[in-house]
């Protein structure tokens, strides 16, 4: 049983996280903002989030346009996966289809009660949760 699995949902100006030390149980943890296409200051607060986590995995959300081919967020999120692959040596990291996780994201927040206009402060960590669940799912870990 794969544990201590992270997801990222990389945006323009956010970066979504969410953490699963069980392989079960999944905790979304805090949406970072940061300026548009900064994604150097991305990796900084990650990195200061993240310290003291135990972390075996990376799953991080992959970006592709419904037919499949590569969007505008392709290539920024391929470029963020080789920033980071250096600052975690030997840790995965496994490309996730995250088509749709913010819609599912905001379906899941407004079944909890949560109104669209609060949503924006943490959106992208429950999408970083929808795709850790695609993730854990995809290797038999959740139903």
């Amino acid at each position: 049983m794969e544990k201590d699995i992270l997801a990222l949902d990389l945006g323009k100006g956010s970066l979504g996280m969410a953490i699963s030390h069980s392989g079960m149980f999944i905790t979304p943890l805090k949406n970072l903002r940061f300026k548009a296409g900064e994604y150097k200051d991305a990796i900084k607060l990650m990195q200061e989030e993240l310290e003291g986590e135990k972390i075996q995995t990376i799953v991080i959300g992959w970006p592709t346009y419904p037919s499949g081919d590569p969007c505008e967020m392709t290539p920024i999120v391929e470029s963020f996966i080789h920033k980071i692959e250096p600052l975690y040596p030997g840790i995965p990291i496994k490309k996730v289809d995250e088509r749709n996780s913010t819609v599912e994201a905001a379906e899941l927040l407004h079944q909890n009660g949560e109104k669209s206009k609060k949503q924006k402060h943490h959106i992208d960590s429950t999408a970083a949760v929808v795709i850790l669940n695609r993730y854990l799912r995809s290797i038999g870990q959740a139903d």
